[in-house]
């Protein structure tokens, strides 16, 4: 039964649980308030600014009896009487903040900036993070890499029961890594590089499917970044390096040597050259692999490049200056293909394609993609 003496008791807790319903309703509306005032639209933000303040003000100051519709008038009063107290101080506002954009929009100066010296900025943002592999020479995989005139006499007595195949897969990896830079009053950088070239006969069965060629070519050189212009040329690096090359075999199919070289860079508007002598360091007769590698190599090489929109044509020349005339030319074509792959087609002729082949001559086409090109 109902005891009339525990009234007061309950009027009391129902009051007590009252209040406390109310302040709760009240964060809760406050919430949604901001909620609902944040998503709305950019252009707003100043006025819907003024607006979330005097909200939160007034909730937190609001009579338990005062409704959703007379905070949001009494809000509304508020703010409309101070624009006609201050008519200038909103637009003023907003003249200086279009100022600021149109100031921050001048200073914003993207210059038309030549290849070589795009390729040279993006790669001082990220060669000094420790998760990113800087490219050195291009990347590239090809899976078809067709040679009209393939050499097997280097293998005959290593592979008795089969032949090569002419079309075998061609990739190369190269990577360099900053160890010093600022050598010597902030200019000169030392680097540490190295280049994978392979041969892979993936097609050939008969004889297990092996790494035809593999040319390792590690090497350490000091780079300079400039900016000399002559002739409307610019020349935008020199480095100077020596350089280790080798198929790391042994026996009848070993080839190594070692060389000393300068690579000069220059650029004229979407057009790179690069020149880069060499000289071979003198082995002991004993100990040479390949004495007469030179007279099939040359002693340099010259590179010239063109940047057409996002393609890229690449040409490389050697000559030996002989009478023999013994020399190589590789062409190349990349494109755009997919995110940062790019298509890439390569053909090469002439003498030194792999340390193993570098007396014979070479006529191979190859097709794959390219990760990274020389610009």
């Amino acid at each position: 039964m109902f005891n009339a003496l525990e009234m007061p008791k309950f009027i009391t807790q129902f009051s007590f649980y009252r209040v406390k319903i109310i302040i709760y309703a009240k964060f809760l509306l406050s919430i949604v308030m901001v909620a609902v005032i944040s998503m709305a639209p950019s252009s707003l933000s100043a006025d819907t600014g003024s607006m979330e303040n005097c909200l939160l003000e007034v909730i937190k100051d609001a009579k338990n009896d005062k409704t959703i519709g007379e905070i949001r008038k009494q809000c509304s009063e508020s703010l409309n009487q101070s624009s006609i107290d201050h008519p200038l101080a909103d637009s003023s506002e907003n003249e200086k903040s279009n100022q600021d954009q149109a100031d921050n929009s001048e200073d914003i100066d993207i210059p038309d900036e030549d290849p070589v010296a795009k390729r040279i900025e993006l790669e001082e943002e990220t060669e000094l993070n420790p998760f990113v592999l800087t490219a050195h020479k291009p990347n590239y995989f090809l899976p078809l890499a067709y040679n009209f005139d393939r050499n097997e006499k280097p293998f005959r007595s290593e592979f008795d029961n089969g032949k090569m195949d002419s079309t075998e897969m061609k990739f190369q990896v190269s990577l360099k890594f900053p160890v010093w830079k600022g050598l010597y009053k902030g200019h000169g950088d030392v680097y540490v590089a190295y280049t994978n070239l392979s041969f892979w006969q993936a097609y050939n069965d008969n004889i297990s499917s092996p790494f035809r060629e593999t040319n390792h070519e590690p090497e350490i050189f000091l780079s300079f970044k400039n900016n000399w212009k002559f002739w409307g040329i610019t020349n935008n690096l020199i480095n100077v390096g020596v350089v280790h090359q080798s198929n790391g075999q042994s026996g009848s199919l070993s080839r190594s040597w070692n060389r000393v070289y300068a690579n000069f860079v220059f650029q004229k508007d979407n057009f790179t050259i690069s020149l880069k002598p060499w000289l071979r360091i003198i082995e002991d007769d004993n100990n040479d692999d390949n004495p007469d590698i030179e007279k099939y190599l040359g002693h340099g090489e010259l590179r010239v490049g063109y940047k057409w929109g996002e393609h890229t044509l690449s040409s490389m020349f050697r000559h030996n200056f002989r009478s023999d005339t013994k020399g190589a030319i590789e062409l190349g074509w990349s494109f755009p293909l997919l995110n940062r792959m790019r298509g890439y087609v390569q053909y090469f002729y002439g003498y030194g394609e792999s340390l193993i082949d570098y007396n014979e001559s070479t006529n191979r086409l190859s097709v794959g993609i390219a990760l990274t090109d020389w610009m």
